[in-house]
């Protein structure tokens, strides 16, 4: 059975992180400023709300702080869709060719059908996993872990229940490995958010890594998948 070493996939991350962090700080910094498009709130109103035991008024107050634009929030959801696509293929291209991508147009170029395919994948897995975590959280837990790697094999060309079926066939017989790495992934986002919370734009990229290495070591061998750094997992 195919084993993760969680250090070594830290080590390796961490190298591959270092070496390309530019762009994919860049990709994180845009993506998280269009997945707030169109929702604005008033700092004045949730300033008080930590004194206001009454849930229900804490909620009515919330409510009142937010203001939503509704087609700015749509764009801004559509660009977030597009921007973590392509950000799961630079991750993949960087891992197999040791760069993110060969030209900058041909890293913007998406297939919209694949794309439509990815949104799906990761919209029902969220759905999934959100689900299970209302049900009793451990369900939630279990379940993210073993489709775990549906959006990343989404963006890579899986069908939509290709992708469902090969993260399940993939963390099968694995999940207490992955649940440690997921722990680990978590701690270096505490740390990231520690160096004075900019750090945790970095520390997501090592987590990145980490989640698209350990699928390269867990996914059946593709011929057409050649490794060609030394600083990548290779598929055993």
């Amino acid at each position: 059975m195919k084993q993760l070493v969680i250090g070594d996939l830290v080590s390796r991350a961490w190298d591959l992180a270092v070496k390309n962090w530019p762009i994919f700080v860049f990709l994180s910094f845009i993506s998280s400023m269009v997945s707030g498009l169109g929702v604005s709130y008033d700092p004045s109103i949730l300033s008080g709300l930590g004194q206001n035991p009454d849930p229900q008024m804490l909620v009515e107050a919330v409510r009142e702080a937010l203001t939503v634009n509704t087609p700015l929030v749509i764009i801004g959801v559509l660009l977030a869709i597009y921007l973590g696509f392509i950000t799961y293929r630079l991750y993949v291209n960087t891992v197999v060719t040791g760069k993110p991508y060969q030209t900058m147009s041909e890293a913007f170029k998406v297939d919209f059908n694949q794309l439509a395919i990815f949104f799906a994948v990761d919209l029902v897995y969220g759905l999934i996993v959100g689900f299970g975590v209302c049900l009793c959280i451990l369900p939630g837990i279990w379940l993210g872990i073993r489709l775990w790697y549906a959006p990343l094999l989404a963006s890579q060309g899986a069908s939509f229940t290709e992708a469902f079926s090969r993260s399940w066939e993939m963390t099968k017989g694995h999940f207490w490995q992955l649940f440690l790495m997921g722990l680990t992934m978590f701690g270096i986002l505490i740390l990231g958010f520690c160096a004075c919370c900019v750090g945790v734009i970095f520390a997501e990229v090592i987590v990145y890594f980490m989640l698209v290495l350990s699928c390269f070591i867990l996914k059946p061998e593709e011929p057409e998948v050649i490794i060609e750094t030394t600083d990548v997992v290779e598929v055993q």
